[in-house]
């Protein structure tokens, strides 16, 4: 592994921006996407997905005819993914940075990023979760822990998005446009994300590890809902493509790790988090005791006991871990409320 200088000056970025129904932050976000484009080799594509509460005529009044900034509009809604594939066919950048209206970024975020990014395909930097106000109501949820930047290779990042030490979300990473492809996300209506972050690995040579946080996903009272059925069929399309994207080095205890984390808890622990009906936590343990079937206990043990022991109970006592999840997440969220604050993640467990 090896250290890299910042560059000076930094390839060139696009920005994309794929936004509905941004209501009354739309001129805070005009502002932020003129500050964006006033930087130097950085450009912003912004693309509205049928906006229908006016936010989009705001936004367009508010960014003006603002250079470096392409803003179109339809309207129709297509979905995330359509539009960042629409973006991603327009942009122009040697590198791509993919953001959401309603968090947390700024340019120092991208200066950051394009700093390390001379002779890699990715870089991969770390993302904190905000949930409220209070400095304890946040944590890490992406980034590996590295004290300097570090390089790997795509087999090695590979890994790394099985296993969990880094995760799905496009905000953390930037990409080399080309490694992307064309249509890299696919047309699910959640999850796409991680297909995304896949298919770039798969494609590239290189891939750059730093340690500074570029990104702050906000989650604060109002903006989602509390009560969220998952979509199990987008999870298992998901789980289906990140493996057969990185099979050359998803190993049987790799993917047995994989399927446990990522689709089998993921699903029970996401209707049980966002308080589903009974219904649809029955869907959910029905699909994760499916696939927990066939996966080796023992080889997901050796790299987490948490997780082996949900899918010891999805095989024995199914009904058990969602009293259990429910168990651990309220000791977690006491727990933040009375320590102090922390990047540690929530467990799989």
């Amino acid at each position: 592994m090896t250290d890299s200088p910042a560059l000076d000056p930094p390839p060139s970025a696009t920005v994309i921006l794929s936004l509905r129904n941004v209501g009354a932050s739309a001129d805070q976000l005009a502002e932020r996407l003129r500050r964006l484009s006033r930087v130097e080799g950085v450009d912003v594509l912004v693309v509205d997905d049928g906006s229908t509460d006016g936010s989009a005529d705001r936004l367009g009044e508010r960014i003006g005819e603002a250079d470096g900034i392409a803003y179109v509009r339809h309207s129709d809604n297509a979905g995330v993914a359509a539009r960042r594939n629409e973006a991603l066919a327009r942009a122009t950048g040697e590198f791509i940075w993919f953001v959401d209206h309603d968090d947390d970024w700024t340019e120092s975020g991208l200066a950051a990023l394009r700093g390390h990014a001379e002779g890699v395909d990715l870089v991969v930097g770390r993302a904190d979760f905000q949930w409220g106000q209070d400095a304890h109501e946040r944590r890490r949820i992406d980034g590996a822990e590295v004290g300097a930047p570090q390089d790997i290779d795509a087999p090695a990042a590979a890994v790394l998005l099985l296993d969990g030490t880094i995760h799905g979300f496009l905000w953390s990473k930037l990409f080399r446009r080309t490694s992307l492809g064309v249509d890299p996300f696919p047309l699910i209506v959640s999850q796409s994300d991680i297909v995304g972050v896949a298919r770039a690995i798969a494609r590239s040579r290189r891939a750059r590890l730093i340690p500074e946080t570029v990104y702050t996903y906000i989650r604060l009272p109002g903006s989602i809902t509390r009560k969220r059925k998952p979509d199990l069929r987008a999870l298992e399309r998901a789980h289906d493509d990140v493996l057969a994207l990185l099979n050359d080095a998803a190993t049987p205890s790799l993917r047995d790790l994989f399927t446990a984390r990522f689709l089998c808890l993921a699903a029970v622990k996401t209707a049980v988090r966002w308080n589903a009906d009974r219904a649809a936590i029955d869907e959910a343990l029905l699909l994760a005791c499916r696939h927990a079937r066939g996966l080796s206990i023992p080889s997901i043990a050796r790299r987490s006991l948490g997780i082996a022991a949900a899918v010891t109970l999805l095989r024995t006592v199914p009904a058990l871990l969602p009293v259990a999840l429910r168990s651990a997440l309220a000791v977690l969220d006491l727990g933040r409320r009375v320590r102090r604050p922390s990047h540690r993640e929530e467990p799989d467990a």
